[in-house]
C-alpha cells in the first residue's frame, strides 16, 4: 500500500520530487504524510504553508481508490523513488521523477542501458544508421532506451527488438496511450521485450511541453547517449544538454555536412561530442571487450540473423557487380526499399558499393 501513498504525492500539484524527499525524511513514510495533520505538515522544515494546505486537499480516500482500481484494470504498475527497483542510474540525476509508471517489465539494474536519439522527420540514412546500431547492440545484450517518437527513436526500438534485445520507451505521455497512434504494433512488441514507462499518470494525453521534461528520464536511465540525427533546433539535443548536465557521456554519429538535419550533431561534434561509427565504438566506451573468436560468432550471428527484405537483396548479389533499379526489376519491389535493405547491408559490411558500378559481395 505504501506505493499508492507514493503515487498519491507523486500527483500532488506544486509538490516535486525534493519536497517529496523532505516529507519522507520527516515522516519516514508516505503513509504517515497522508495520515498526518495541517500542523503536524507545517512542522517540516522546507515546506511553506501553501505547500501544506495542497497536501492536506488532495486527501481525498474516494479518489485514491479510484486511481488504484484504474492502475489493476489497466495493467500498469508504479515504481517509486523508494522502491528497490527504482533505476540507481535515474535516482542520480539533479530531478529525478518521484516515480514513474510502467506497462511490461524493467531489465535489469546491472544490464549495460544506452540510449539512442534524433530527429523525428529524419533521412533514409539515419534511420538504417539507427536500426542497425541498436540491432547490433541486441546482440551485445545491451538495453536500448529511447522516446518511441517517429523517426529515429522509432528505429532505435525497432532495431533492438529484431536483434532480439529488450528496450525501454519513456513516453510523454500516460502509458496507456499509444502516440503516435501508428506505433501500437511498436507499443505492443517493447511491452513484450522491455516496458513503457511515463511520470505521467494514465489518460495524460500528448501535451507539447511534457515532451522535453520526458527527455532527462530517457538520458537519465542510461550511462552514455548517442544522438544520430538533429536538426540545429531539434529537441534531441534538449537531451542530450540534460545527459551531459548530469554527467552522462554523449556520443554523435558523424551526419551529412550539407543536411539540415546533421546541423545539430555536427555542432556536437566540434563541441568535443565524441564520435560513434559502429556498435564496437559503444562497446568499448562502455568498456566491454571481446575476443576474436566471439567477435566472429557474434557477425555469424547476425548474419544468420537477416530480415527477410535483406536476405532477399543479399541473394541477388555476387561477385559482379548489381545496381540497385537490377535488383529492384528482380524482385519486383519498388526501389525505395531496395535502397533501404541495401545501406543495412552496407553499414552491416556484408556488401560494398563501387562506384558508378554497383554493389558486391564482401569476403
Amino acid at each position: 500500500m505504501e506505493e499508492y501513498y507514493m503515487m498519491w504525492l507523486s500527483r500532488i500539484p506544486k509538490i516535486g520530487v525534493h519536497k517529496i524527499l523532505l516529507l519522507l525524511d520527516h515522516f519516514k513514510t508516505a503513509q504517515a504524510v497522508w495520515e498526518a495533520s495541517l500542523e503536524e505538515l507545517r512542522q517540516v522544515k522546507g515546506l511553506s504553508i501553501v505547500h501544506c494546505k495542497e497536501i492536506e486537499n488532495a486527501k481525498q480516500p474516494q479518489q485514491l481508490e479510484q486511481w488504484i482500481e484504474e492502475l489493476e484494470e489497466k495493467n500498469i504498475g508504479f515504481i517509486s523513488i523508494k522502491n528497490p527497483k527504482y533505476p540507481y542510474l535515474l535516482k542520480q540525476i539533479y530531478d529525478p521523477p518521484a516515480g514513474f509508471y510502467i506497462k511490461g517489465f524493467l531489465p535489469d539494474d546491472d544490464i549495460d542501458k544506452v540510449s539512442i536519439v534524433g530527429a523525428r522527420r529524419c533521412s533514409q540514412y539515419g534511420a538504417s544508421v539507427a536500426y542497425k546500431l541498436a540491432k547490433d547492440l541486441a546482440g551485445a545484450n545491451i538495453v536500448i532506451v529511447s522516446g518511441m517518437a517517429t523517426g529515429i527513436d522509432g528505429m532505435s526500438h525497432l532495431g533492438v527488438l529484431d536483434g532480439g534485445g529488450q528496450t525501454i520507451a519513456v513516453l510523454g505521455t500516460g502509458v496507456d496511450i499509444c502516440y503516435p497512434a501508428e506505433h501500437k504494433n511498436l507499443m505492443e512488441r517493447i511491452i513484450e521485450n522491455g516496458c513503457v514507462l511515463s511520470e505521467y499518470p494514465p489518460g495524460m494525453a500528448a501535451f507539447g511541453k511534457n515532451f522535453p521534461k520526458r527527455n532527462r528520464i530517457i538520458s537519465g536511465l542510461s550511462s552514455m547517449t548517442i544522438v544520430v540525427e538533429a536538426g540545429r533546433r531539434s529537441g534531441t539535443l534538449i537531451t542530450a544538454d540534460q545527459a551531459l548536465e548530469n554527467g552522462r557521456e554523449v556520443f554523435v554519429v558523424p551526419g551529412n555536412v550539407t543536411s539540415p538535419l546533421s546541423e545539430g550533431t555536427n555542432d556536437l561534434i566540434k563541441q568535443g561530442c565524441p564520435i560513434i561509427t559502429e556498435f564496437e565504438d559503444v562497446l568499448f566506451a562502455l568498456g566491454i571487450a571481446y575476443t576474436e573468436e566471439e567477435k566472429e560468432a557474434f557477425q555469424k550471428h547476425m548474419a544468420e540473423n537477416m530480415q527477410k527484405e535483406e536476405k532477399e537483396v543479399y541473394q541477388c548479389i555476387g561477385k559482379e557487380a548489381v545496381d540497385a533499379q537490377t535488383i529492384s526489376r528482380m524482385l519486383h519491389k519498388n526501389i525505395q526499399e531496395i535502397q533501404y535493405s541495401l545501406t543495412l547491408l552496407e553499414i552491416a559490411g556484408h556488401i560494398r558499393k563501387l562506384p558508378q558500378s554497383g554493389y558486391i559481395r564482401e569476403g
